[in-house]
């Protein structure tokens, strides 16, 4: 994908990250499909004839998550932004068998080598946690090899910040490290829960994401969500480490939870909490930073691909509309 120009001819195999409703134009019906590899997404629409049946049919032939082969597709601009249109009468599109294609060639991933390096940070600031309790929590979560596993390739996203394997890694090391910084330079923070909540606190996301050959939302995740799957997760962790004789605080399980609910910062960015303690207020803004500064760099990333200009417009999903942007020599 990141290698298509306008006017290229389209005859590949991608993968199918969302599909939107069939839509009516003056010929007949039409849809949209944005559509994945690993080097990146592009929206494919489908222009179809008068017969809605045929349409329909082809329609209901595949769904987010599957793998399809577009034939005599042709790249073309819209709205500043790259698409493949697919015509009925010239091209097509069908889903494809799993003996078809490599799972591996359309999830953008970080590399194993990239997961490894991130994964050694977090296990160098382990050590430091003084807390006993706290220290306990997080070896009940990463002497898990499950947890460790999910941990490391899980997903931050479906199409904001970190939206590929091990990218839900990078982000809290990135949120980790903006903590850790913060915290020397206001002595008086409690460095042990804010290390631990910026840990935790998108373990969420380890239930909320699935992912094949896409990320999709799991039945949990749309049910609930992250912040609250993290948090009822930290709690059952502490609850077995009680069963099994330690100790935890009551207070402090209610402040380590209380990140976990907070870190979104409002109430309609999904917080069921406002932060109250001045660890959940930085780490919310560690995390907000971090999302915000990726979310940009792949804007950035994405409309160098589009243009050779200096200027451009792209489309920001977190502000749901079109922004202009400085490329330069990034």
């Amino acid at each position: 994908i990141e290698n298509l120009r306008e006017g290229d001819g389209v005859n590949d195999f991608f993968a199918v990250k969302l599909k939107k409703a069939q839509r009516p134009y003056k010929r007949g019906m039409f849809f949209e499909f944005i559509a994945t590899d690993k080097t990146g997404e592009i929206s494919i629409k489908y222009w179809g004839g008068d017969n809605k049946d045929r349409v329909k049919r082809l329609y209901e032939s595949f769904n987010t998550g599957d793998v399809v082969q577009v034939r005599t597709g042709m790249v073309e601009t819209y709205e500043d932004r790259l698409q493949i249109s697919i015509n009925e009468n010239t091209g097509g599109v069908r889903k494809c068998a799993p003996n078809e294609y490599d799972v591996t060639d359309f999830l953008p991933s970080l590399s194993e080598e990239r997961i490894d390096e991130l994964y050694g940070m977090i296990k160098k600031e382990l050590p430091t946690i003084q807390s006993e309790p706290l220290k306990n929590l997080l070896a009940s979560f990463f002497d898990d090899p499950a947890f460790v596993s999910m941990y490391l390739h899980s997903p931050s996203a479906i199409t904001h910040h970190h939206n590929y394997v091990g990218g839900n890694l990078e982000h809290t090391v990135g949120v980790m490290r903006l903590c850790l910084n913060i915290s020397e330079m206001y002595p008086r923070v409690n460095k042990d829960l804010l290390l631990c909540g910026a840990l935790l606190h998108d373990i969420g996301k380890l239930k909320e994401y699935i992912y094949t050959a896409a990320i999709d939302i799991s039945d949990e995740g749309n049910f609930i969500g992250h912040i609250v799957i993290g948090g009822q997760w930290i709690r059952e962790k502490i609850k077995q480490l009680q069963r099994d004789g330690n100790e935890f605080p009551k207070e402090l399980e209610h402040q380590l939870i209380h990140l976990i609910l907070s870190h979104h910062g409002k109430y309609e960015w999904g917080s069921p909490k406002l932060p109250k303690l001045v660890e959940a207020c930085i780490l919310h803004q560690a995390d907000l930073m971090d999302s915000q500064v990726k979310n940009y760099m792949q804007l950035l990333q994405d409309a160098k691909r589009q243009t050779d200009e200096d200027w451009t417009f792209v489309y920001d999903a977190d502000a749901g509309k079109k922004r202009s942007i400085f490329l330069g020599e990034y």
